[in-house]
Parts: structure tokens; sequence; C-alpha cells
């Protein structure tokens, strides 16, 4: 029996990934956390290369690998920071060494970006700039058999990738902080991007049974230590489209002192008064600050 302490190899990732279900000429969107696995020997590169190995050339691997936006107006400071395809993501080890790696490509939408390895990688990076949908390459994986690989529990990583364009689709509205980043167009001219997108709720999780009752979850095991499980996306996103359109708020938490879910959208069950009256004994001062920013200044997106 492996302990946690045991250094796994790249030729043991690659076993449990294929042993997991994960075929040659696989398109897999991988939601991952590394530390869940264990200790890897190679890190995210190795966890990389075990999967590039299994799919083979006619696979392809994705991860968003997104960047950090900033309060507008920016700052002095802050105008100096020019997104571009060399920015480090905030999203971690693997966002980052996906990144490094000298096959991959990477999506120019100024602030969602995505990173892709193998033969469909043009293909779903090219498409995705500055007028493109935030998670335009998570609809084209959608719609062209693509599969989410995720690499740990779901209080770890959380969703299967679709939530975001089936929310986007059905044109939700939540208020988001005004946020921003400066890019460089086609030109070289540095140019604003404005954050113009619905986030999402906290509550992803309970799709789970529904995925589960529709067949959506096509394999569950482990990686490593890590529980991972591979869901169809087109599966997925039809769940999510039938529940969404009859209950847009399945997707919130059921968490009272949650500001976003409770507050920042636009079928949110509760006013700031009822919300303020709700969590009156714990009300903290963060979440009291937290509140009058989404009722007063944070705008609804998009």
């Amino acid at each position: 029996m492996l302990k946690f302490s045991q250094v796994i190899t790249q030729g043991q990732l690659e076993n449990d990934i294929r042993e997991l279900g994960v075929e040659e000429g696989d398109t897999l969107n991988i939601k991952a956390s590394l530390g869940s696995i264990g200790r890897v020997d190679g890190g995210a590169e190795a966890l990389i290369n075990a999967l590039l190995t299994v799919v083979g050339e006619q696979g392809t691997i994705v991860t968003d690998s997104f960047v950090t936006c900033y309060k507008l107006p920016l700052s002095k400071t802050d105008q100096l920071k020019i997104s571009d395809n060399a920015t480090a993501s905030y999203a971690g080890a693997l966002a980052n060494a996906m990144i490094r790696h000298p096959l991959a490509v990477r999506s120019r939408h100024p602030i969602q970006k995505f990173a892709a390895i193998g033969r469909r990688a043009e293909e779903l990076m090219g498409g995705h700039s500055v007028d493109d949908y935030a998670y335009n390459v998570l609809k084209l994986l959608t719609e062209t058999g693509g599969k989410n690989l995720k690499i740990g529990s779901d209080e770890k990583v959380y969703g299967v990738g679709t939530t975001h364009v089936a929310i986007g689709n059905l044109g939700h509205r939540q208020k988001r902080a005004k946020l921003g980043i400066n890019y460089r167009d086609g030109n070289g001219n540095i140019q604003l991007f404005k954050l113009n997108w619905s986030g999402a709720g906290h509550g992803f999780n309970k799709f789970m049974p529904k995925y589960q009752e529709a067949g959506a979850i096509i394999a569950q095991g482990y990686i490593g230590f890590a529980p991972s499980k591979i869901t169809d996306m087109k599966k997925t996103y039809d769940v999510e489209i039938e529940v969404l359109s009859l209950n847009p708020a399945f997707q919130l938490c059921n968490d009272t002192a949650c500001v976003e879910c409770r507050l920042s959208w636009s079928f949110s069950d509760k006013t700031l008064l009822r919300f303020l009256k709700d969590n009156l004994e714990n009300l903290s001062l963060k979440m009291l600050v937290k509140a009058l920013l989404v009722r007063f200044w944070f705008k609804y997106l998009p």
C-alpha cells in the first residue's frame, strides 16, 4: 500500500491515468490539485508529461492559466502591468508549468487565458481573444467531444469546467467589482480591458448527483492519492442547462452569510437589509464592507 510520503514517479502517474480511463486521442480539460496527488518526482512537469504520454500525438491537454486583474481606475503601478502570453497565472503550479512548456499554445484573451498542448492546441486557443467570451475555450471543448479530468476531491478542485459555459449561454447576471488590465492589441498599442462576464456561485458541487444520474461521470478512481474523475463535458453542460433554466439559483450555496450567493446575482434571494438582519450576530466588519460594496459599488455583468 502506498504511503503519502512515498515519491510518485511519472511512470506511476501514467499507469494511474490509464487505469482511470484516459484514452489515446482524448482532448482533456485538466483541473488538478497537484498537492492532492502526493510527492510527485518532477512536480507539475511530470504530470504534464504523463498526461501527454497517455493521450498520445493525437490527443490534447488544456488548462486554465488565468491572470490577475486590478481595481479600476488602474493605479500608476497597475497601469504598468501588461497582460501578454508570458504573464504568470494565479492558478497554480500546473498552469504555470503549462505556460513554460515549449509546445504550449496560450490563448490571447487578456484575463481568462487558457493553455493547451497537443494536436488541437492551435485550433482551441487561436479563436480566443479580446472580443470573445471568457470561457469560449470550454464552450468549444463542450461542443467537440472534450472531457474534463478532475484530479483532486470536489472540495479541493471546484466544478467540472462547463458550468461557466452554461451560465454565460443563459445570460445570468452578477454584480462584480470593476476590474481590468492593460494589454497590447494587434498593432502593439496598449489598451484597457475591463472584466465583462459573470462569475459563479459557490454551489457547483450540488450538481454532482445530477451528473451521476445523467451518466455524465465516465470514470472515477485515483491518480496518486488524489480522488479523480473523468466527465463528459457535453453531458455535464446539458445537465446544467436543464437545471439552471428552471432554477438559476441552483448554483448558489446554502450559506446565509455568503455575500456572493445571497446578494450579487440578479436572482439572489436577499435584500441588503434582510442579509444584515439574518447575519446580525456574526456580522464582521469585513463581511459588512463586502456586502456594501456589492450593493452600492459593484455593477451587473455582463
